[in-house]
């Protein structure tokens, strides 16, 4: 199966059209959408086209606004809000007859807000998203207490560099996408995705939603703080990954998803 790469889907915003850019890859009328996290790209999820238990299932990935190769919004802050609308709008020129929406970290919490009486949703299923306070790490609360100008013109340098310089995989990987995004729409969603987390209106949207699962790395905090506020049934720890499952073991990643929606 071919994977159509930088696919531009234009979608109305704010009285201005977006081109979304996605990596499509064509299969099923069934489409399962996939929403990076802070600072990432559409590419983080690139090794689900290896996984023969979701080959029947179009997949589609998208760069957010300000994130690798989708422009930043023409006007307006880029708020969870903001993303969640456009990802609204995305689904409606997919037309699946059938939706299954997977979010990484912030990715999560735009579904989550996206999927909120969206009538053709099948399943949601979070990766390390965020639900409530303690998911917004240090990361995502030093980049919403900085000024915008301070962060851009210093600290995401420093930022980029320091991603890139690490000793571990995720984390240069994560380097590598960060340095695709604009310091504006890193900053904003950051401070967006503090406040959401902070709201607990996510927990329980989440809680209320019939079909989603959780699925977080067992390296990770997550077991700790979070799980026990969830229906176990529905949680799966993808093991020898923290944050990244999607790097640090994509393999068990992407079976734990096909046995939730790839039937």
């Amino acid at each position: 199966m071919n994977l159509l790469h930088n696919q531009a889907i234009p979608v109305e915003h704010d009285g201005a059209v977006v081109d979304v850019v996605a990596d499509i890859r064509p299969a099923g009328p069934d489409v399962v959408l996939l929403l990076h996290g802070l600072s990432a790209t559409k590419e983080s999820f690139a090794d689900i086209t290896a996984s023969p238990a979701l080959a029947h299932l179009t997949t589609c990935a998208i760069d957010l606004p300000g994130h690798g190769r989708t422009a930043p919004l023409p006007s307006g802050a880029h708020t969870l809000e903001a993303y969640a609308e456009l990802v609204v709008r995305v689904v409606a020129r997919l037309a699946p007859i059938r939706l299954h929406v997977v979010g990484h970290s912030l990715g999560g919490a735009v579904g989550l807000i996206a999927a909120q009486g969206a009538k053709n949703l099948v399943s949601y299923t979070s990766v390390e998203g965020n639900l409530v306070a303690e998911d917004a790490g240090l990361v995502s609360r030093q980049i919403a207490d900085l000024e915008l100008e301070d962060f851009a013109v210093n600290e995401f340098h420093r930022f980029v560099d320091s991603l890139k310089a690490a000793p571990e995989a995720d984390l240069r990987a994560w380097g590598e996408w960060t340095a695709t995004c604009s310091p504006t729409a890193v900053h904003e969603s950051a401070r967006s995705l503090v406040e959401w987390s902070d709201s607990g209106k996510l927990v329980d949207w989440y809680r209320a939603m019939p079909n989603t699962a959780y699925l977080y790395g067992s390296l990770g905090d997550r077991a700790e703080h979070l799980v026990p506020l969830l229906d176990e049934s529905t949680t799966f720890a993808i093991p020898d990954s923290g944050h990244f499952p999607m790097v640090d073991n994509p393999r068990a990643l992407y079976s734990a998803l096909a046995a939730i929606i790839g039937h």
